[in-house]
């Protein structure tokens, strides 16, 4: 997303001088080598900065664990677009540096803008989340839209580490920010995306993809509204469009013909799925962000297209393989590697939180024997979680005893006595356990987010649902009300390769 938003500004730079943050790696240093050409920049070894004589492109060599690069880059700009991260799979595997990039690169973002001249009144943030926030929403509740419950699924330290991200942009006091969750980015390279996670994916998800230039393209596009717009401090959904709506299972059978591997029954097996515990969805609300910003181009034939013209050629000869070998000696293989669910339920002992998690039960897993067990044949309804006030007024009309309402809804209360109409104003709530917290109605209505203390990790669902309606018409969509797990983080780790 980063590379397609600096792409489309490079296209703008007679509006725009740019400045990057990118880390001094060989990638990177080889990828941005012909811009510094054509300014005229001597390119550097290492960490350093350089820029272009007429001040069209800066380059920050560095990375936003380290505040002074952040500063450096920050310093003298009008806007700030921040679609970086570490994401999954990397991120599920060092939770520790997803933290530290994720969270602490965004404050160290949101300091540096406070600490420049006027910043917080002058300078606007666009910050990037994660459709991960929402966790599992599989049929009949697979419409989401903002606002809805965060609910991140359990061992996804990439979404825990995001929302904190956003939680901080949103309450930092800048004066013009917006959060866009961005759905699943869609590559020409998606052979590159092979690995173990893809089938951590249950193969019945709803999926509402972007292409990868859309998104950079909506990025940008955002540095074209203006600060007195009502598109600042909201929280979006962007995604394709309903043009880019799928199945897991359709995507994996038009993807796998493609790519040269044949039929997905004779090179799969259906119990190499998870059944719950992941993310996507299809949106109600993603028109709402494309009426700002025309973002939705592409759809998802132009996807597959982009696809089929990308496949390397030692990939193609996939198609000269036989079935049996593709299925064994390739992808069977990563299903059944540590990150894999094969690992995991051959392995109960080791895997114990995997299996409930994913599964459910090791039984669960077990009854899964044809395609239409883990396929069944419904389409998604037109249902839409409740966020628990009258949406059709605006969150600076709403009364204290509206708001009153709202916490009860999420079990919880409004101990603030009055409220002035300014949705960043800071309320104090109690959620349903006596955590006392700081937030504003923006934070609660338009991003979904409540208790801090309460948030993952630990993942602690079971006991929360029963107390939170908010969160549990989302939640008890597929998991049983009998259920009472709780997945601590230390025990989790330990199942985190």
């Amino acid at each position: 997303m980063g590379y397609e938003a600096f792409k489309e500004l490079w296209r703008r730079r007679d509006k725009f001088n740019i400045v990057l943050l990118l880390l001094p790696n060989k990638y990177e240093k080889t990828l941005f080598k012909p811009y510094e050409k054509k300014l005229g920049i001597s390119s550097i070894k290492g960490r350093g900065v350089v820029q272009s004589e007429d001040g069209q492109l800066k380059i920050v060599w560095g990375d936003l664990t380290n505040y002074n690069n952040v500063a450096e880059a920050v310093e003298g700009v009008d806007n700030v677009l921040h679609p970086a991260a570490l994401i999954s799979p990397a991120a599920d595997h060092n939770p520790a540096l997803a933290r530290r990039v994720n969270t602490g690169g965004t404050l160290n973002i949101i300091k540096a803008i406070k600490e420049q001249p006027n910043g917080a009144e002058r300078i606007s943030i666009v910050n990037i989340g994660s459709v991960a926030f929402y966790g599992d929403r599989l049929p009949p509740v697979a419409l989401l839209r903002a606002g809805d419950p965060l609910m991140p699924s359990v061992f996804d330290f990439y979404a825990i580490s995001k929302i904190a991200a956003e939680r901080a942009v949103i309450e930092s006091g800048i004066k013009h920010w917006v959060s866009m969750r961005q759905t699943f980015i869609a590559i020409p390279d998606i052979s590159s995306l092979m690995d173990p996670i893809m089938f951590h994916q249950p193969l019945v998800q709803h999926i509402e993809m972007c292409t990868a230039r859309d998104a950079g393209y909506g990025l940008v596009q955002t540095l074209e509204q203006p600060l007195n717009s009502d598109f600042w401090c909201r929280v979006y959904n962007q995604t394709g469009g309903k043009s880019c709506r799928f199945t897991y299972h359709s995507y994996l059978e038009r993807m796998l013909k493609v790519l040269g591997m044949g039929d997905i029954k004779k090179v799969m097996d259906p119990n190499w799925f998870c059944l719950r515990n992941f993310h996507d969805a299809w949106y109600a609300d993603s028109h709402i962000l494309n009426n700002y910003l025309n973002h939705q181009r592409e759809s998802l034939n132009n996807h597959v297209k982009q696809v089929a013209d990308n496949v390397p050629w030692y990939v193609k000869l996939a198609r000269f393989v036989p079935s049996f070998i593709v299925k064994h000696l390739f992808l069977k293989p990563m299903a059944a590697a540590k990150d894999g669910p094969l690992y995991w339920v051959s392995h109960p002992e080791e895997m114990p939180l995997r299996i409930k998690a994913f599964f459910a039960s090791l039984e669960n897993w077990s009854r899964i024997k044809t395609w239409e067990d883990v396929i069944p044949q419904h389409m998604p309804s037109s249902h839409i979680l409740s966020h628990g006030y009258d949406e059709t007024k605006a969150i600076e009309d709403l009364t204290v005893d509206e708001l009153r309402e709202v916490a009860r809804f999420r079990g919880g209360e409004l101990l603030s006595k009055t409220y002035t109409g300014d949705k960043m104003q800071k309320l104090k709530w109690r959620c349903a356990f006596g955590h006392s917290f700081d937030a504003s109605p923006a934070l609660v209505l338009y991003g979904g987010h409540w208790c801090p203390e309460c948030e993952a990790p630990p993942w602690n669902y079971d006991k929360i649902a029963r107390r939170n309606p908010f969160l549990a018409q989302a939640y008890y969509n597929n998991h049983d009300k009998s259920e009472n797990t709780y997945y601590s983080e230390e025990a989790c780790l330990k199942e985190t390769f």
